[in-house]
């Protein structure tokens, strides 16, 4: 059988990145990836042929339906782990996926139902993929954990990956590929997938600080593993972790309940840890502290390490739509005068994170911002640069509920 792909070019984003505008719905249309980073426009509708239709949804190795979909073939240029993200700017997209080994008459096996994934998601969420920490290989439809387990590849190997979107169409998204690297070990016997890396068992719960009751919440992890770990309306989450030493923020939103941040240490030495998050109601005049917004030096351009916290803050704003905030902007500043420069740098950092949730559908009503520069700091005279970084910071603030 032959096998026709249309490429694409168009200028570059930027460095090993593709803008992908057509769109590739059938399987004898898929796109060749040779790019780590895309970006698919405007995906709406299955092409000429609906490879997937009339599945069981509680089915988690096939869509139920075949709606708004894209087609990828990859090929491994190294031996290793594979990874990858797919993410989009629009939060009330739902991206589901499935991910197959590319073998003789592809296509007729898939159409026919004769070949299964070997990972897949299918819960209800605008980000996906696969992921490092997760013991998942298939997640059904629902509200579910969004990431699947990773998968052992060898050099030269071809994955086909489907995307579907099964609420709209006309949605974009944006594929990230984590190839393998060269130096990582990897041993594959038989259909046994092994590496190298021993993992400390860890687990996380969210509970009410009053009546210790599980609650549901919306979680983003960063520093537990490479990338950052997104849960949408969970109220546990287990996961091996690689074994090394740990620093994390754990931000949680959840409705009724003050956003929290809360940071956490995993040391290398340990088998299992098991972590506790306490959420607060929401009351007028309690403050946030955010410690992960941070900024580039004397400016108010957010660092990328800002990303999880303030996909945090706008989805407790999305879940607590009668809550007004007031931002604050706070810098670091020990032994010098509260200057005009010092206010409005940090007047500017407070009004950059209303600028973010505003672009992301906040009403500009519901928020105020302020910038105290230098006057409030946690550490007037800091010891270290965590102290002086602990300074650098945004708190937010009930204003009413």
């Amino acid at each position: 059988m032959k096998y026709f792909f249309k490429i694409t070019f168009l200028f570059p984003l930027f460095l090993n990145s593709v803008l992908i505008i057509g769109q590739h719905a059938d399987c004898d249309k898929m796109l060749l990836l040779k790019d780590t980073i895309y970006q698919a426009k405007n995906i709406s509708g299955y092409g000429e042929k609906l490879e997937f239709t009339n599945n069981n949804i509680e089915n988690k190795k096939a869509f139920e339906s075949e709606k708004n979909s894209s087609w990828y073939l990859l090929t491994m240029p190294d031996s290793g782990v594979f990874t990858f993200d797919i993410t989009t700017t629009n939060k009330n997209d739902d991206w589901d996926f499935l991910l197959y080994e590319y073998k003789s008459n592809f296509c007729k096996r898939v159409q026919s139902q004769k070949i299964n994934p070997i990972r897949s998601n299918l819960s209800r969420s605008s980000e996906t993929g696969l992921l490092l920490t997760s013991n998942l290989d298939f997640v059904g439809a629902g509200v579910n954990e969004n990431y699947s387990k990773s998968v052992v590849v060898q050099k030269g190997e071809k994955l086909v990956l489907i995307v579907n979107n099964p609420k709209m169409s006309h949605q974009n998204h944006t594929l990230i590929l984590h190839y393998p690297k060269t130096n990582l070990k990897v041993e594959v016997k038989d259909t046994v997938q092994q590496t190298d890396f021993q993992t400390i068992k860890y687990s996380l719960s969210i509970k009410d600080k009053m009546t210790k009751k599980l609650v549901l919440a919306d979680v983003n992890i960063s520093g537990l593993s490479k990338n950052p770990i997104f849960l949408k309306d969970v109220n546990n989450y287990e996961s091996p972790l690689f074994k090394k030493n740990h620093h994390a923020v754990i931000n949680v939103s959840a409705k009724g309940y003050l956003l929290s941040s809360v940071e956490i240490a995993v040391a290398m030495n340990e088998k299992e840890v098991v972590h506790d998050v306490f959420l607060e109601p929401i009351e007028s005049g309690k403050k946030v502290n955010l410690k992960t917004i941070q900024f580039v030096g004397d400016r108010a351009e957010f660092l990328p390490n800002a990303a999880s916290a303030l996909k945090s803050l706008l989805s407790f704003m999305q879940l607590n739509n009668s809550v007004s905030i007031e931002i604050e902007g706070h810098v670091n500043g020990p032994g010098k005068p509260n200057s005009s420069e010092y206010k409005e740098l940090s007047n500017n950092r407070a009004k950059a994170v209303k600028s973010y949730l505003v672009e992301n559908g906040i009403s500009e009503n519901r928020i105020q911002f302020v910038g105290y520069g230098n006057s409030q700091m946690l550490y007037p005279q800091p010891k270290n640069s965590a102290e002086m970084t602990a300074n650098r910071r945004v708190e937010i603030k009930i204003i009413a509920k």
